[in-house]
């Protein structure tokens, strides 16, 4: 990445041109400057002297490149001894003192220029020393000049083992970039490949971008003392900054940008006097250190880019995937560097706290950005300060309170966004603004209400306006035409009325038209010039979505529809030939659905659905070959499905469904080989499932619910490898389910095959889907007994959160492996012949212990329906099923399921024994189920640690023992106790008694007493208590000892008779064993309207 060099004289990041040996052009450099030393020489007769000391500087050159200097300048030393080079320097006062004199004569004034003036008033020294002293001294003096150049070029060699030891810390890199770095040639590293050097032979600039370089960074750079440029931009290090880079006092641009570093910015580079451009870019999640105060003390700074995008003049380079962590407060001494021109928190995510009112003080800001932090307080009314300003990015925060009015006069500001925050009020309470330049403007996601901003009507040269998911209301203006460049226009998600204003036919340059999910009205006559468009969106925001609308009805009560009416025509329709997306669901458009839709070869959305349309599905929807999304359901469309549709090679989903279509499903629909989403469901479609379906490998979807489709289920659906969800339901297909080998089915989530008229067995293979979440067998002829074998019971169907296999003819124990779901919320083995005692350990149904739900939420949207509408998707624990269960005495249909839904029905089987005391454990149970069954004992007073039961029915078993008091509490909204032997007073407390009606207790229950029932309760004496003696009679006529005589002779000739009874008729034998036959009402009786539907 190159910064731009501005007029202002900005940094920028300098590349690393090939250049020519430096020790060449020094040399030549220096011979040059002594030449011109001769011609001055000549005329004071030194003519000998000056060119002796050409020869010398030549024969200087000649051993710096002398691979053996080292050996012999240590051996010269110790020949002629050491030599005190500080006399021979000449004084620095006299050098500035001189310099002084040719700055004010126009003379050198920069670092280079002084530097070759020292050069020469070395040279005139050396002529002038040796013109004095004696000739034998001519050898002291090569000597002394030899060493002054050892000194200096240690000193670069010192440079050279940094870039060495730079190398040794990077593992790889490509283009053989750093191969030439070797300590060979160390004396040559100014011509090695991406470094540049100054005349002095020091290090200024290091470019390592796009290397691709792992490894990591040490503290090496920072013994390059003069470098001023370094870029590491777009690698792979993964490592911290180094502290040592501090002491780079000469840096002037640091740009890291797209690495993988860790950690943060250290405090220590405020110490980087000299830098202008301090560019972190994207680095990752683990760059989550906080922004050092010492940021500030940097003067010189004019970059500051501690986002994850470079966004000057919005051209983006955005890595959606990656962002910084960096956290904190930002540092209010950043204020300090008023010299910044380009300021970016942008995608940190956990900076926070208010925007500092300071920030008003960098008056030559152009760009800045605090977006995608968590910054939170209003926006500071300074930044209206910021009279360059050009981009201002404030999206995506916690910004509250209204938008500042001082803003309005930013007349440089060409882009704004305040959008996602918590703004509210009007957005503009002037009549007018100084954004007269402005093109983007994105207020959207916020809380602004009133009117629209009618001063937005002026900004002419707007080109992009977001202002959707806001509150504001009433019309559009009706000069909204003035934006004659307006190319986007977003404004779904409010509640704007009225129609559409005539004069938006002047917005020519239109190509994006978002209405969506307002309460407009009227035609669509105001689009007619719009011929540019390739978006139109009138319907609902979910229109691009897997929702079905038929799923939100009635479930989003704030959400606004528009209504728009009319016939869509041919004529309509041509208006708009570069149409790519229509989304025109949820109105009221009626008629037929045009042909020449056909003819529009750009398409790839037509959602049409949920209108009025009527007649055939125009078969010319085949030409259509860059349709990916067909929605035409909720109409009322008929006739055959066309065949053309097998052409759509594009499409990904398919919906049809509510509408009364007839036939079947093409065998063609086979070949559309990127199919994901195929929805028929609620037509009038016959015939069979096609095989051919079962060639569709990236099929995610098949529903198919609520026909007439006849035959049995295909067993090549089983190579649609990718499918989640098969809804067959409601439909009469026959035959089994285990011909389909679910080991392929992998990624199932949801198998429902309920109200047919399949038979057979329990399909063992399910037990491979380890993904399934939904299983629904309910309302077919299934029989036999559930497998228990180990092998299955342990390890299978571990994310199962619906089991449904009610009304079927199951038989045999309930299989230990169900009561080890631990997902499992809803259970319905209901209406089958079940038996058994119920298990007395039911810690693995983890699912039925969460206590998420609150004592009023019935856990999902429900309604008392036989309809089925359709599988939606969903986020989080909302499974979007369509699921129905006996609760409340009612037949529930349940259109989505939320966690907090827990439902238990076992009634209607044959189930024995006592309740046991671990249902106690269920504590997110809602509803429990019970009836019709063979249960007996009493009730546990585990009941009451139930809290969020709503529904309990008990119905028709042998209960026995008084009602708990734990029962009374307020949730429980539904309880049917009838048709046991329960005995005493009906509890009170909590209008327990006055709570329920009598049909709860009654008939049955004959020893209850109290209200509602009209059984008055009789005191009863507490000694007395459970006691079969009439009440009052003397305790010593039960004890003397007449009784105990006639008590033993009655008691053997009773033993007697019994015996015989017993050995005689078998017939009093059964009745005698099992009274409760006899005892109980008959199961098939009706129960008036407390009967339970089926």
């Amino acid at each position: 990445m190159h910064f731009l060099r501005r007029s202002t004289g900005r940094a920028s990041v300098v590349s690393s041109p090939g250049v020519p040996s430096l020790r060449e052009s020094f040399r030549m450099l220096v011979i040059l400057v002594l030449c011109c030393l001769q011609l001055g020489a000549c005329s004071v007769g030194q003519e000998d002297t000056t060119f002796g000391e050409v020869t010398r500087i030549e024969t200087l050159v000649e051993t710096l490149q002398d691979p053996d200097f080292d050996a012999r300048a240590e051996s010269a030393g110790k020949e002629h001894g050491s030599i005190n080079i500080e006399f021979w320097l000449p004084p620095a006062a006299s050098v500035e003192a001189h310099m002084g004199q040719q700055q004010a004569h126009g003379g050198p004034s920069s670092q280079r220029e002084l530097q070759q003036f020292r050069l020469q008033e070395e040279a005139v020294d050396t002529s002038l020393t040796i013109r004095h002293e004696p000739h034998h001294r001519s050898l002291e003096e090569s000597a002394r000049s030899r060493r002054i150049s050892r000194t200096l070029l240690q000193d670069s060699f010192g440079e050279a083992d940094a870039l060495l030891q730079f190398k040794a810390e990077i593992e790889n890199y490509t283009d053989n970039a750093l191969d030439g770095w070797t300590t060979g040639n160390r004396s040559t590293y100014c011509s090695w490949t991406r470094v540049i050097c100054d005349d002095e032979l020091h290090v200024i600039s290091l470019n390592f971008s796009g290397l691709k370089m792992n490894g990591t960074l040490g503290p090496s750079l920072g013994k390059l003392e003069y470098l001023e440029d370094l870029d590491l931009s777009h690698n792979f290090l993964l490592s911290e900054l180094p502290v040592e880079w501090g002491r780079l006092q000469r840096l002037q641009t640091l740009n890291v940008h797209d690495n993988y570093l860790f950690g943060g910015v250290p405090a220590e580079y405020g110490n980087m006097s000299s830098l202008r451009v301090l560019y972190i870019g994207v680095q990752g999640w683990f760059f989550n250190g906080s922004i050092p105060e010492e940021l500030g003390l940097l003067s010189e700074l004019e970059v500051l880019a501690l986002g994850t995008l470079f966004n000057f003049d919005a051209k983006q380079e955005y890595y959606p995937y990656r962002s910084n962590k960096m956290r904190g407060s930002i540092p209010k001494s950043i204020a300090n560097c008023t010299k910044l021109w380009y300021l970016d928190f942008f995608g940190n995510n956990n900076l926070t706290g208010p925007i500092p009112r300071e920030y008003g003080q960098l008056v030559n800001l152009e760009y800045l950005s605090f977006e995608q932090n968590n910054f939170t307080g209003s926006i500071p009314s300074e930044l209206g300060n910021l009279t360059k300003i050009k981009f201002l990015h404030l999206g995506n925060n916690a910004l509250e309170r209204e938008f500042p009015v001082e803003l309005a006069s930013l007349s440089e500001l060409e882009f704004l966004n305040v959008g996602t925050n918590f703004l509210t009020g009007s957005f503009l309470t002037v009549e007018s603004t100084s954004w007269s330049r402005l093109d983007n403007l994105f207020i959207d996601g916020n809380k602004f209400r009133g009117g629209f901003p009618r001063a937005v009507t002026a900004m002419t040269a707007l080109t992009r306006f977001y202002m959707f998911n806001n509150e504001f209301t009433g019309g559009l203006p009706e000069n909204l035409g003035q934006l004659a460049n307006l190319q986007e226009f977003s404004f779904r998600s409010n509640q704007l009325d009225g129609e559409l204003p005539d004069s938006l036919n002047n917005c020519t340059q239109l190509f994006l038209l978002d209405a969506a999910n307002n309460g407009l009205t009227g035609t669509l006559d105001p689009l007619r010039n719009l011929s540019l468009l390739t978006y139109m969106n009138l319907g609902t925001s979910y229109s691009s979505k897997n929702i079905t609308w038929e799923n939100l009805r009635g479930h989003t009560p704030d959400l606004v529809l528009n209504s728009f009416t009319g016939t869509l025509t041919d004529d309509v329709i041509l208006q708009w030939p570069l149409l790519q997306y229509l989304y025109l669901d949820t109105n009221a458009f009626t008629g037929p659905i045009p042909k020449v839709l056909g003819d529009l070869a750009d398409l790839k959305d037509l959602l049409l659905n949920d209108n009025d349309f009527r007649g055939p599905i125009p078969a010319e929807l085949g030409k259509l070959s860059n349709l990916t999304l067909l929605f035409l359901h909720n109409n009322k469309l008929s006739g055959p499905i066309p065949t053309s549709l097998a052409d759509l090679k594009s499409i990904l989903q398919i919906n049809l469904s509510n509408n009364s279509l007839t036939g079947g499903i093409p065998p063609e629909f086979g070949g559309l080989e990127n199919l994901q989403y195929l929805r028929l469901h609620v037509n009038k479609l016959t015939g069979e499932i096609p095989p051919e379906l079962g060639r569709l490998q990236k099929m995610v979807y098949l529903i198919l619910h609520s026909n007439n489709l006849t035959g049995t289920i295909p067993a090549s659906l089983a190579n649609c490898s990718s499918l989640k969800n098969t809804r067959l339901s409601n439909n009469e297909l026959t035959g089994t389910v285990t011909q389909i080998d679910f080991l392929q089915l992998r990624s199932l989530e949801s198998f429902s095959v309920n109200g047919n008229q399949l038979g057979g067995g329990f399909p063992v293979s399910v037990y491979n889907c380890t993904d399934l979440k939904l299983l629904d067998l309910s309302s077919n002829g299934f029989s036999g007994e559930l497998p228990d074998s180990y092998e299955y019971s342990q390890p299978v169907l571990r994310d199962l959160r619906v089991l449904g296999l009610s009304f079927n003819k199951f038989s045999g124990s309930v299989p230990g492996w169900i009561w080890k779901l631990p997902e499992l919320q809803v259970l319905d083995l209901s209406h089958n012949s079940f038996t058994g005692v119920w298990p007395t350990n039911l810690s693995g149904l983890e699912g039925f212990s969460r206590l998420e739900a609150s004592p009023d939420d019935d856990g999902g949207g429900s309604r008392v329906s036989n309809n089925n509408p359709t599988q939606i998707e969903g986020e989080g624990r909302k499974l979007f099923e369509q699921i129905s269960i006996q609760a409340k005495g009612l037949r529930l249909v349940y259109e989505y399921v939320l966690e907090t839904l827990i439902s238990i029905d076992l009634s209607y089987n044959q189930l024995s024994g006592r309740l046991p005391y671990a249902l106690g454990e269920l504590r997110g149970l809602t509803y429990l189920n019970l009836a019709h069954n063979d249960f007996s004992g009493e009730i546990p007073q585990v009941f009451g640690d139930l809290l969020l039961l709503q529904s309990l029915d008990f119905s028709v078993n042998y209960l026995t023992g008084k009602i708990p008091a734990v029962l009374t509490r307020p949730s429980l909204g539904y309880l049917n106790l009838s048709y046991n032997y329960l005995e005493g007073e009906i509890p009170t407390a909590n209008a327990f008694s006055t709570r329920y009606d009598i049909s709860s207790f009654k008939p049955g229950n004959d020893q209850l007493c109290g209200p509602p029932l009209e059984t008055t309760c009789v005191a009863q004496d507490s000694n007395a208590s459970g006691s079969l003696a009439t009440p009052g009679a003397p305790s010593s006529e039960l004890l003397d000892g007449t009784f105990w005589r006639a008590f033993e002779i009655g008691a053997a000739i009773g033993v007697v008779i019994l015996l015989g009874t017993l050995s005689i008729i078998p017939f009093t034998r059964h009745w005698l064993l099992h009274p409760q036959v006899f005892a109980r009402p008959s199961k098939k009786l009706k129960f008036g309207v407390f009967r339970e539907p089926t």
